[in-house]
């Protein structure tokens, strides 16, 4: 017997042979693409890092945070619900108002877009944010891109096309964009902060495009030559929390690299950003798993399977902390050698490295709590407690960095994920009964009152 069957047999026989198909099948590849898209994401950054002083890859790096986190604003929550309300209206043989929403959603997004470029175009003119007005409307048409990417990549997943829902940006944007910049570094000899954003907003809008006359051909495939229809009544109502809740996760993902660069300093931001980024290999396997379970998850919780939405979550709970334990044990001896990769100078955030890397720890023994809050119809506490543990991140750190420097920042950013976990897993104990952590296999959570079909 092979690797893969005898995983597909202890799989089936854990959670049963329909959910272990979805397990295994498009999911899988949606796992290998992302694990690959991981190692593509370093070699970009790295790549970046050897191209530019200490300064430029400062401000390179509070620049693509800076656009992943305006991006979020931008997108309305949209890349959310469009798979929620495509999916849900074809199952309900509503074609026209599956079409209805996907067109209404790439209007709102082109608005969008267009406003906060008008908006860079001002902010770049007046000197605000001590940007100059090509920095400026290029954060704009990055994050532009960013919001369209991400609508487009969960449109296409809800269409079945996963393959081409994370090419694009997890793969093939991450190549293009830093050998396009090794193309002006051989030229000129150097590299701006600038130039290197130029040419990944070229690499993502091309993505984006191309993403979007594919989702075209796969909406017309589904829908026909349906008129379509709009329904903001029952559209309106889950964009707020769906928009906030995306929103605040990248605040607590990007923006400690912003307010380091704002408050300390560009090349100590250049630094933080290199630690940040290595720390976030640790969480490889959470995002994974959770991408794979997070349909798995809202299938059984539907359908009242408890049980077996419990013994998902202990198997991806033991799968990420195991992995994720072997991880930061290599990092804490491979840590400094991988900083300086990026920059020899950069190994002095080894203190910030590991710092970030036990918050990831922490996260990994927590196992997907936050793709389970939001698959069990737990989303309106998911963003409460998100909005209260973040605006006490945010707090510590305005008050702290200017006295103790990056290093704060990381350890506010470690004990809100920290804090915030505690908090999620306590409520999924007392609400439904399910622990997504690994906590469950000492102190079994109390059953749910509820009867499974």
């Amino acid at each position: 017997m092979t690797e893969q069957s005898r995983l597909q047999s202890m799989v089936q026989r854990l959670l049963g042979d329909s959910m272990a198909q979805r397990l295994l099948g498009p999911g899988l590849w949606a796992l290998v693409i992302k694990v690959a898209s991981a190692g593509f994401s370093y070699m970009m950054l790295v790549a970046f890092a050897r191209m530019m002083d200490a300064d430029g890859y400062g401000q390179f790096g509070v620049m693509l945070n800076l656009a992943i986190v305006i991006a979020t604003v931008a997108a309305m929550g949209l890349p959310t619900a469009v798979m929620r309300f495509w999916s849900g209206h074809l199952a309900r043989n509503e074609p026209a108002l599956a079409a209805g929403f996907h067109r209404s959603a790439q209007r709102l997004l082109l608005v969008s877009s267009l406003g906060i470029i008008a908006a860079a175009a001002l902010a770049g003119f007046l000197g605000i944010l001590n940007m100059t007005l090509t920095s400026a409307l290029l954060v704009a048409l990055l994050l532009s891109g960013f919001a369209f990417g991400d609508y487009y990549a969960n449109a296409l997943r809800a269409q079945g096309l996963v393959l081409w829902s994370m090419v694009p940006r997890d793969i093939i944007w991450r190549l293009l964009a830093p050998a396009l910049a090794g193309l002006l570094f051989w030229r000129n000899g150097h590299l701006s902060a600038v130039a290197a954003i130029a040419c990944c907003v070229l690499i993502m809008l091309l993505g984006a495009a191309a993403q979007a006359w594919v989702s075209s051909r796969a909406a017309r495939r589904d829908t026909g030559d349906v008129a379509p229809q709009t329904d903001w009544t029952n559209w309106r109502k889950p964009l707020l929390p769906l928009a906030s809740a995306s929103i605040l996760y990248a605040m607590v993902q990007q923006l400690d690299v912003v307010v380091v660069g704002g408050l300390v300093g560009q090349a100590e931001a250049g630094a933080y950003f290199a630690a940040q980024k290595t720390a976030s290999l640790l969480g490889l396997v959470m995002i994974a798993g959770g991408l794979v379970a997070a349909p798995l998850m809202s299938a059984a919780f539907q359908a009242g399977k408890m049980s077996d939405l419990q013994k998902l979550c202990k198997m991806l709970a033991a799968a990420i902390a195991v992995t994720t334990a072997i991880g930061f044990v290599i990092l804490l001896v491979v840590g400094k050698p991988l900083l300086a990769v990026f920059d020899p100078a950069y190994q002095t955030a080894f203190p910030i490295l590991v710092i970030l890397a036990v918050g990831y720890g922490v996260d990994a023994l927590a196992g997907p709590t936050a793709y389970l809050m939001q698959m069990t119809s737990l989303e309106g506490s998911y963003l409460r407690i998100m909005a209260i543990v973040y605006g006490l991140v945010l707090a510590l750190q305005f008050a702290l960095v200017p006295h103790y420097g990056a290093i704060a920042a990381a350890a506010a950013t470690a004990f809100g994920v920290c804090l915030w976990n505690i908090l999620s897993i306590y409520y999924l104990r007392k609400t439904i009964g399910v622990d997504s952590s690994i906590l469950s296999f000492f102190l079994p959570p109390q059953k749910p009152n509820r009867t499974e079909t």
